[in-house]
């Protein structure tokens, strides 16, 4: 073998072009699959970093007739953990947000509300003092958890933290523990502390109609997914029973928190995986199709080793010592060319993948590379090698040494060229509708003007503002006439909670004068709290009645907004001015009945991609909340100095208010589109490369066939052929090859994009149109590969070329 290696390395050092070529391809082909595997690595393979993490499973319910997964109240959470016989524990969570310190040196933190057991059931162990106990799930208990990252960031590593006071929106909270460095919750999320819920939300313990908390439990030694999911779902089977009034048609179920992680990237992964073997195959096709071309070429040498006496199997391992040289050459160059690609991946890749801050060139990474670039081996090397190693001696010594190596070389060089015309449509198809699905994303009306809106997310220090409404009512009051008389600013206006900001809400209800079917089988619709002329501020529509102005207060007649997706569902599109409805509060509020005033347009609300639902609109002064999204409509795109005039107005009102970055409303709108952007970009960079790998290798069957007939052209142009004949033949050869190529890509395209019909957006997996232009788009860079073999064929001399032979 090391004499074969020895020869190969030489013979190969004779051949520059080809080998430069060759190892190109390669280094595309393995460079872009080992990038990827590196995100399916850290994403999909790798386990979570806490103990025994199989161990972990997710909770969510899930309600009767409503698509997706929902989160649970505290009790029912309670009720789980109670009565599970398969969880070894449990905690339940809300993402939440506080300021740590007070005045202008004040910063925003983002951490999680949780249950005393979260680091029992994660297995982790505080770096510095204790964690959680039950004690501590009481209202009283200000205590707090720093993560490693935010006590080095923020408290400057202090080893005497514990014990220690800080300022957390106005309140003092007692640092009890600190976490052990590299360790993340939620996994994917910005977290930098921990502390009680029930300091938060009082009331949660005894309010089982407020879903709004995620569930995670650690299974016992021994215990299936399946028999915990089946336990939990019958313990919900018991609460509706015993709670028909907020659990009618709630269920509940488990999944392993791995795959609940990564269940919403899974297909978008999948697909860029196939996306990327489909790009290695074209690759060992095309350096298949170099290294035959060339093995033909040296029939003649092969012909005189078997008649020296070398067998068949000397000859194959020659030839794959030659491949696996190059193939060690490519994977190196691959190798480089991943790590620059995990660099992008990283600095461009959408946030909402989790752990793609963790990819990193690793050993798994290089064992996958060397796996590939041996696969790629066995791939290009073989087939060539099997073929040519097995010649007719007589006839290979009189052909000499430009011999055509016969139909059988031609035949099987087709075959590899339609494989990657094939391969190409596959992957230019499923380019070609994510594209689309893109653009009618982008071209998506979300029901409101994002154009020259600036928002920001303002909430007022619970110690100060919690139990206070009228001081909430004075401060909103005052900021939003304070705003509205800034330069640059048309309108100042709120929302609770803000489309497109990550956070929904919504409330059942019904509608007066109808039959009760009772209180658990109540519909929902979304839940929105405005502040001021918030409709003027968005563009949305006034369909019918009015909107809310000066005479909505919280001492006038009730009312509310509906928009027209409430309308055509709660009301079959008749008009519901002047009807009431009930919102169903805790049971020691009144149902007061609002009476509907208004119709106004649909917006959607989580993304471009999910349709508007049904919501109602409620006047701040009548729902009074110490949170609130601003919404500045300014004159011009930017404003020099409005950051700082805003900060001004708020702190003229209340010092003490913390004032949170200000961004435009289309950042929060096209930040939905990230991971569809993604998606598209590197899809249609692997469908780029096939194409470009594709019209390589057409053009090197063409060209090697026009060679290897120059003898049989000058004799057609002897007997009197035109060039144009010869333009022709070249023509219709490479015509068909690219035919029944793209043929069998469309039946295979026609099955394999049902598999993305998750990802698209607008279009279906067999859009016509798509296929039209994928079809164009191969055919012309087809012609154009064969354009230039084609003009070597017309200019072929018939008395050079009888002469040369």
């Amino acid at each position: 073998m090391l004499n074969d290696f020895r020869y190969g390395l030489r013979t190969l050092l004779k051949a520059p072009g080809f080998v430069t070529i060759a190892v190109l391809t390669l280094a595309l082909g393995i460079g872009a699959n080992s990038a990827i595997f590196s995100v399916i690595d850290a994403v999909l393979l790798r386990p979570l970093d806490f103990t025994k993490p199989n161990e972990l499973v997710a909770v969510w319910s899930k309600v009767k007739g409503e698509n997706g997964r929902d989160t649970g109240s505290y009790p029912d959470f309670a009720d789980v953990r109670d009565q599970s016989r398969t969880l070894d524990a449990m905690f339940a969570y809300v993402r939440a947000g506080t300021v740590l310190g007070t005045g202008r040196e004040s910063r925003e933190l983002w951490g999680l509300a949780v249950t005393s057991d979260i680091f029992r059931t994660l297995g982790v162990s505080p770096f510095l003092g204790r964690g959680f106990t039950r004690d501590d799930d009481a209202a009283s208990s200000y205590v707090i958890v720093l993560t490693h990252e935010a006590w080095q960031r923020y408290f400057n590593s202090d080893p005497q933290i514990i014990g220690r006071q800080i300022l957390c929106s106005l309140r003092p909270y007692t640092v009890i523990g600190v976490l052990p460095a590299g360790f993340h919750y939620p996994v994917g999320m910005a977290c930098e502390y921990f502390m009680p819920l029930q300091p938060l939300v009082p009331d949660a313990p005894t309010n089982r109609a407020s879903h709004f908390l995620r569930f995670v439990g650690r299974m016992k030694p021994g215990i299936t997914v399946k028999r915990a999911s089946a336990e939990v779902f019958a313990i919900g089977a018991r609460m509706e029973k015993d709670f028909p009034d907020t659990n009618t048609g709630r269920s509940y179920y488990a999944i392993p928190l791995h795959n609940d992680i990564v269940g919403d990237v899974r297909p978008a992964l999948l697909t860029i995986v196939a996306a990327v073997v489909l790009v290695l195959l074209i690759a060992c096709a095309n350096v298949a199709n170099l290294l035959l071309a060339r093995a033909t070429q040296r029939r003649r040498e092969i012909a005189i080793r078997t008649a020296l006496g070398a067998g068949r199997l000397q000859i194959v391992r020659q030839l794959l010592a030659e491949g696996l040289i190059l193939a060690v050459v490519g994977g190196g160059a691959g190798l480089l060319l991943a790590w620059w690609g995990i660099d992008l991946l990283r600095t461009f890749g959408p946030q909402n993948v989790p752990r793609l801050d963790q990819i990193r060139v690793n050993a798994a990474l290089v064992l996958f590379t060397v796996l590939a670039a041996v696969f790629s081996t066995l791939l290009f090397a073989l087939v060539p090698a099997l073929h040519v190693s097995r010649p007719n001696v007589n006839e290979s010594l009189q052909e000499g040494s430009r011999a055509a190596g016969g139909p059988e070389s031609h035949r099987l060089r087709a075959l590899l060229v339609i494989a990657q015309v094939a391969l190409s449509m596959l992957l230019l198809v499923g380019a070609g509708l994510l594209i689309k699905s893109f653009s009618n994303l982008r071209s998506t009306n979300p029901g409101f003007e994002s154009s020259r809106v600036l928002t920001f997310d303002l909430s007022l220090p619970r110690a100060k503002y919690a139990d206070a409404p009228l001081k909430q009512q004075q401060f909103f009051e005052q900021l939003n006439a304070r705003l509205a008389v800034l330069p640059g600013i048309e309108i100042a206006a709120g929302a609770l909670p803000l489309p497109f900001s990550g956070n929904d809400r919504s409330s059942s209800f019904w509608i007066s004068g109808r039959p009760d079917p009772g209180l658990g089988n109540h519909p929902d619709a979304g839940h929105l709290t405005i502040m001021g002329d918030y409709f003027g501020a968005m563009r949305i529509p006034l369909l019918s009645g009015r909107v809310f102005d000066q005479r909505d207060t919280k001492d006038s007649k009730s009312v509310v907004l509906v928009n027209e997706a409430f309308v055509r569902r709660f009301f079959d599109g008749r008009n519901p001015l002047g009807e009431h409805i009930k919102i169903d509060r805790p049971a020691n509020e009144n149902q007061i009945p609002l009476e509907i005033v208004g119709v106004v347009g649909n917006s959607r609300h989580e993304s471009l991609a999910v349709e508007p639902v049904p919501e109602f609109y409620i006047p701040f002064a009548q729902e009074l909340d110490r949170r609130m999204n601003v919404v500045l409509r300014t004159s011009n795109q930017k404003l020099v100095g409005l950051d700082t005039a805003v900060r001004n107005a708020i702190q003229q009102i209340d010092a003490e208010v913390y004032t949170p970055k200000i961004q435009p409303l289309e950042t929060l709108v096209t930040g939905t589109l990230s991971q569809p952007r993604f998606n598209m970009m590197l899809l249609g960079c692997f469908a780029g490369s096939a194409m470009i790998l594709a019209a390589i290798g057409i053009y090197g069957v063409i060209a090697y066939s026009v060679a290897q007939r120059t003898k049989e052209i000058g004799i057609r142009m002897a007997l009197g052929a035109q060039k144009v004949d010869m333009l022709t033949m070249v023509l219709r050869q490479s015509l068909v090859i690219v035919a029944v190529g793209l043929i069998i890509g469309v039946f295979g395209a026609l099955g394999a994009t049902r598999l993305m019909s998750a990802l698209l957006f607008g279009v279906g997996s067999n859009d016509l149109m798509t296929y039209l232009t994928v079809v164009l788009l191969l055919g012309i860079a087809a012609l154009l590969a064969t354009y230039f073999p084609a003009r070597r064929a017309m200019q072929v001399d018939p008395i050079v070329a009888l002469r040369y032979e």
